[in-house]
């Protein structure tokens, strides 16, 4: 099997086992409120656990229903001390089903994913530790684990310890071939220590990352420009490898037009090897139609070019779904698929039909 195809299998293979684990992409949610991640989450740059104001939000904004745990009573915002520790936690699970061109039709119901998160303000507005844990299936493993500071009322950060790596939109679909590419996503976090800016119109993180062993220390920045309706950025990632280098760049951007908030990103990427330098790239464009309060339709395009030197090895995916929050702690999703890619490769030509619950507090 030559490269390219070892490329593709690998990719698509690989494709099929994250498949379950795709849930809500929340930047949209931040193009469609015109806010930065940092106004929703405990981490800067995004993901994990919400902090206050995402809280609330998911429950008065998002959410069809509000709904009080305890009537009369303040509504959960995860703070088990209002002032020193706050707990949070996402279950994911569903149903999947692949039909690959001349091989029977596979499905499976599993759970994707448990998570549970943990904020221990040492020093409130100044000083935490942040730990993400996943707890099922297959074990408990870290995620993330860090030292958060936030000097200047959080207009300056600094994270140090275990952290995803700041690259790109920070898509919770971790199947999506923006993420596979450029292999940035919620199952590779790292080592490392990363400084950022929240301004007014700005957010930037530039990360240095432990990496690989037997490697040199890998550098990762990003860095977006927001405005109520719009915002742009971009990303770059050097790494060095002691089989090859790895160069990345992304530009990334959403428009809220009306009820449809838009995604768009293309990453590009150069893999220095031995052998050759293979140039490769992976884009993505995605609409958000809030048809009614809790409920939102999502379509979205996506190619991957394994190698820019090789030719009909393409990939593209179609993806329709459907997603419904009748209350803040619950979601609910269904969608369907469809694979084109190389035509003598069954499984790279699939349709998927998948649903999920998703519950988070």
């Amino acid at each position: 099997m030559n490269f390219h195809r070892a490329y593709a299998w690998t990719a698509l293979v690989l494709t099929i086992i994250l498949a379950p684990a795709a849930a809500l992409a929340e930047p949209y949610l931040a193009v469609e409120s015109g806010l930065k991640c940092s106004n929703c989450h405990v981490n800067p740059s995004g993901g994990g656990k919400r902090n206050l104001f995402g809280t609330l939000y998911a429950r008065n904004q998002i959410s069809a229903n509000a709904l009080d745990l305890v009537e009369g009573k303040a509504p959960w915002t995860g703070d088990v001390n209002s002032r020193w520790f706050a707990v949070g936690g996402n279950f994911r699970g569903g149903y999947a089903s692949v039909d690959t061109p001349g091989f029977p039709k596979q499905s499976d119901t599993d759970v994707s994913r448990t998570t549970v998160y943990a904020e221990f303000r040492a020093v409130p507005n100044l000083l935490s530790l942040y730990v993400d844990q996943k707890v099922a299936p297959d074990g408990s493993e870290n995620r993330e684990a860090y030292l958060l500071l936030t000097p200047k009322q959080g207009k300056f950060t600094i994270k140090a310890g275990q952290m995803f790596v700041p690259f790109g939109l920070r898509l919770q679909d971790d199947s999506a071939f923006v993420r596979q590419a450029s292999g940035v996503n919620f199952l590779t976090p790292d080592d490392g220590i990363e400084f950022g800016v929240e301004l007014a119109k700005w957010s930037a993180q530039v990360a240095v990352i432990e990496g690989v062993a037997g490697a040199d220390d890998q550098l990762s920045a990003s860095a977006v420009y927001v405005r109520p309706r719009w915002r742009v950025g971009g990303s770059v990632n050097e790494s060095s490898d002691p089989f090859g280098d790895r160069s990345m760049q992304s530009v990334f951007a959403g428009l809220k037009t009306g009820p449809i908030s838009w995604l768009a990103e293309i990453s590009l990427i150069e893999d220095q090897a031995p052998a050759r330098t293979r140039d490769f790239y992976a884009s993505l464009i995605e609409g958000n139609w809030r048809l009614r309060k809790g409920h939102n339709l999502k379509v979205s395009y996506e190619y991957l070019e394994p190698d820019s030197d090789r030719d009909e090895d393409e990939q593209e995916r179609y993806s329709l779904q459907w997603e419904y929050n009748p209350l803040q702690f619950l979601q609910t999703r269904v969608g369907v698929r469809r694979y084109n890619g190389i035509p003598n490769i069954a499984i790279s030509n699939r349709d998927e039909v998948f649903a999920e619950l998703h519950v988070y507090f």
